[in-house]
């Protein structure tokens, strides 16, 4: 049973919050002590992503002098889903809220705080969402920044020093010296295939004296030309010929 005392104060502030929100609060028990809900709308022009809190509070026997029953929960609602800079409210923002207004409470205690309460939930909600879109902001603009140092720095290149100079020297001249040395093994397995291959020509070569060996028509090619109908030369023809016209050309003179 509810003191007279405790029951005219509830009921008048009652009456006070639904002049204030005509449309926000739903009674869900008339009798004393009175039991509602105040739905709060959490928005800060394009800054954060709107929201809807709903705040469920009860009185007990004693309130204002003790506090009030009361629950925070995050309507539904129907937006589209966040962007990567839209933050929203999670379990423990919900938690840590309910805590800044448990704290409002305890600094009304023995005046009607309801009002407090809920202007406190917004600006506190409001507050949050601010903070977490900032640091969504800041860490999407800390990942473009870098990738165009990345970017950057594929043109820039490494600076030079005298370690990585060195460094780079090292495994230059490790890289060339290996180099070299297996051409040297390419040049020296190609030489030695070369040899290979010339013993077997000379091999495979045979001797005047070998070819005659084995083809003994060689030897008669001469005498079958002679047979055939060639004719011999007389040499001392010529040399008749020759001087024939030698005397020709003296008497000329």
């Amino acid at each position: 049973m509810v003191d007279a005392h405790y029951a005219e104060e509830q009921t008048n502030e009652v009456e006070i919050l639904q002049s204030i929100y005509p449309t926000e609060l739903e009674i869900l028990h008339t009798e004393v002590p009175q039991k509602f809900t105040i739905s709060i709308d959490i928005e800060d022009d394009d800054e954060i992503r709107p929201c809807s809190l709903l705040l469920t509070v009860e009185y007990t026997e004693t309130y204002p002098d003790a506090l009030p029953l009361f629950e925070i929960s995050l309507t539904p609602n129907t937006l589209p889903a966040p962007t990567d800079i839209e933050a929203e409210l999670n379990d423990k923002d919900i938690y840590d809220l309910t805590d800044r207004l448990r704290e409002l409470g305890e600094e009304c205690l023995g005046m009607a705080m309801v009002f407090s309460m809920s202007t406190g939930l917004k600006e506190a909600a409001t507050q949050r969402l601010v903070e977490k879109t900032a640091e969504l902001v800041r860490a999407k603009e800390a990942k473009i920044q870098k990738e165009i140092e990345a970017d950057q720095a594929k043109f820039i290149g490494t600076p030079v020093t005298r370690a990585n100079f060195l460094e780079w020297k090292a495994k230059f001249e490790l890289e060339t010296k290996e180099h070299l040395s297996r051409l040297a093994g390419e040049a020296g397995e190609d030489r030695a295939r070369r040899a290979v291959s010339s013993k077997k020509d000379e091999d495979k070569r045979l001797t005047g004296r070998q070819l005659f060996e084995q083809d003994r028509s060689l030897a008669q090619s001469d005498s079958t030309f002679i047979a055939d109908g060639d004719v011999a030369v007389d040499a001392s023809l010529f040399v008749q010929e020759d001087d024939g016209l030698s005397s020709d050309a003296e008497s000329d003179e």
